[in-house]
């Protein structure tokens, strides 16, 4: 998961700053790097919430309370 969420980051902030200089020369192409870098980051998002919530249902199968 650690790879995953840094090739999502890398390539979220890889696609923003080919879009800024593509705005200079062409505006589709940079608009279709701007909704690729949303995609992104929406994956990247989604990825550390997925982890998240794997950590959160680990610590309570660790719990001995519940016993």
């Amino acid at each position: 998961m650690k790879n995953l969420k840094l090739i999502l980051l890398i390539l979220t902030f890889l696609f923003q700053s080919i879009a800024i200089v593509f705005f200079f020369i062409n505006i589709v192409v940079a608009l279709y790097l701007i909704a690729l870098n949303v995609l992104c980051a929406l994956s990247l998002i989604v990825v550390i919430i997925k982890e998240r919530i794997k950590e959160i249902r680990e610590e309570d199968d660790d719990d001995y309370r519940n016993y």
